[in-house]
């Protein structure tokens, strides 16, 4: 019988029919590292198990999470692991490889298999502990918060130094975090390859301004700031409210995007912020159609793909100066309006003061949308195409 080589996401970012828009990073760039390498693909997603009186907000729709599903054709694996929500950091990683350990055999059992763990903390060490019980080579990518805030913690810290030095390879999705990264592993720094996410330059494009405010029911007249993602009080939406009182009464602000800090953006911005809700992408999409400016005040990120997003569609950026942001937008000259603005994280003066200046400045959207074309997903689908068939002997 013919032992099939197998690519095996393994992470808790996946998208699902319970959560559609979670992790969907994460499909977006192994569906097509899949397709070009030729070989079969599965996701293993383990979902924490939280006890009743402990669940709330995403930890519900994990409960009522199926045990498998096809999502977009891919067939996924949701095993349980018992999680204490704020009690068992530390133990997380040795739990999910616990519950995740029989998919994961079954897997290795069938044929040779390279386990693609995104998210150092706790996917990447469980990743690495099955690895080793296994026998199978594994690679880790570093997403952001796993490395930027988890990886501060002692005991945390040292088991992903232990997990990367084993990897088959270790990713960062920018240059800012695999300098964290390999500081946080203590690897050379040649030991973490940088691979940037990729944008899908056929959804995200430029197109009809005012039927894309149609589509989404926004307002027809005025200039509108768009900002995507969790609405959390590190993307600091709530500073993009309060500058709407320092700006000139025609602009709003427009959140694609949900989460336990709404009710502070509400009351900072007052009946100029319009909620959306989450969205799929191509409502992003029309989102960014609509809008003259993206903000993204963020305190940390690694590669925001809302960026190369907005870009994708003409759309200039005013977003705070950390992670892979700079890198992005190829760090603009403070007098240079071209593709927007960077600011320092916190900043309210600055982001006001940015945030004027570019909606003031006419823009180019052509001029945009061509900058952003470099950063379409045949390179980092190459690199990682020919990283995972090596890791499974295969010539690339």
């Amino acid at each position: 019988m013919v032992r099939v080589k197998r690519i095996v996401t393994f992470t808790n970012l996946f998208p699902s029919a319970l959560l559609p828009a979670h992790g969907l990073f994460v499909y977006e760039r192994m569906r097509r590292v899949a397709a070009r390498t030729g070989l079969p693909w599965s996701v293993v997603a383990p979902v924490p198990q939280v006890v009743w009186p402990l669940r709330s907000g995403d930890y519900r729709r994990f409960a009522r999470m199926p045990a498998a599903e096809t999502w977009q054709g891919v067939a996924v694996q949701h095993p349980r692991y018992r999680h204490w929500p704020g009690l068992s950091l530390r133990r997380q990683a040795d739990a999910m490889a616990a519950g995740a350990r029989a998919a994961v055999g079954a897997f290795a059992a069938a044929g040779p298999i390279v386990l693609d763990a995104h998210y150092l903390w706790p996917d990447g060490v469980a990743a690495a502990r099955l690895a080793a019980e296994f026998s199978v080579p594994f690679v880790l990518t570093a997403r952001g918060t796993d490395v930027n805030v988890l990886a501060a913690d002692r005991t945390v810290g040292a088991r992903i130094a232990e997990a990367s030095a084993r990897a088959s390879a270790c990713c960062a999705v920018s240059r800012a975090l695999g300098d964290r990264f390999a500081a946080a592993a203590r690897l050379p720094r040649e030991r973490v390859l940088d691979v940037r996410n990729g944008v899908d330059l056929d959804r995200f494009r430029p197109g009809d301004r005012a039927a894309a405010r149609r589509e989404l029911g926004l307002p027809a007249a005025g200039r509108l700031v768009l900002g995507v993602g969790r609405l959390v009080p590190a993307k600091g939406f709530h500073l993009a409210a309060a500058a709407l009182g320092s700006l000139p009464p025609d602009v709003r602000l427009v959140l694609v995007g949900d989460g336990p800090d709404r009710r502070r953006i509400a009351a900072a911005g007052g009946a100029r912020v319009l909620f959306l809700g989450t969205r799929g992408p191509d409502e992003v999409a029309a989102a960014c159609r609509a809008s003259d400016v993206l903000v993204l005040p963020s305190e940390r990120e690694g590669w925001p793909n809302v960026v190369t997003e907005a870009l994708a569609c003409g759309l200039r950026v005013v977003a705070t100066r950390v992670g892979g942001i700079p890198q992005i937008l190829g760090e603009p000259a403070p007098d240079d309006l071209t593709l927007g603005a960077l600011v320092p994280p916190g900043d309210q003066v600055a982001l006001v003061a940015a945030l004027r200046a570019v909606l003031d400045a006419p823009g180019d959207t052509a001029r945009v949308r061509g900058f952003a074309e470099r950063y379409g997903w045949s390179e980092p689908v190459e690199l990682l195409a020919g990283l995972f068939l090596r890791a499974l002997g295969e010539k690339p």
